[in-house]
């Protein structure tokens, strides 16, 4: 059997509702395992709500669960959310300037060039969320 590599984080079952689970967790920065940490006004830790199909017999709201997602999966989504915008971002804000000459209409034309990319993602969200599996495994 070939072992994937996954990202997983342990989270509370919300609500159950036909055949999903929603499911809540806290995602947290990487500083959170830093000893400063307490001092520091850079750590921080947020809520976070997905929602995953449930295969789990006998699943129920309270239990504690695992949510798992495939690292190649994961990669994916950054990809969509932060990979491809940086590109079109950047891309634009350069031949803005190369057309313009002027650093704050390039800035903003970067900026506006992001409104049709995110709005074509909320079009096809569908499509994309069925390309990203997550999985729950239940925990004791």
């Amino acid at each position: 059997m070939e072992s994937r590599a996954t990202v997983a984080h342990e989270g509370i079952v919300e609500k159950i509702s036909g055949a999903n689970a929603r499911v809540r967790f806290v995602a947290q920065s990487a500083c959170s395992a830093c000893h400063a940490k307490g001092v520091c006004s850079i750590s921080n830790s947020e809520e976070k709500f997905v929602d995953v199909p449930t295969t789990l017999p006998g699943l129920t709201e309270g239990d504690y669960v695992q949510v798992v997602l495939d690292q190649s999966q994961g990669f994916k989504a950054v990809w969509y959310g932060y990979g491809l915008p940086l590109i079109i971002l950047l891309t634009v804000i350069f031949a803005g300037y190369g057309i313009t000459g002027r650093d704050g209409m390039s800035a903003l034309i970067g900026m506006g060039s992001l409104i049709p990319y995110y709005l074509i993602v909320y079009l096809f969200r569908k499509r994309i969320t069925r390309s990203i599996e997550f999985r729950l495994q239940k925990t004791e």
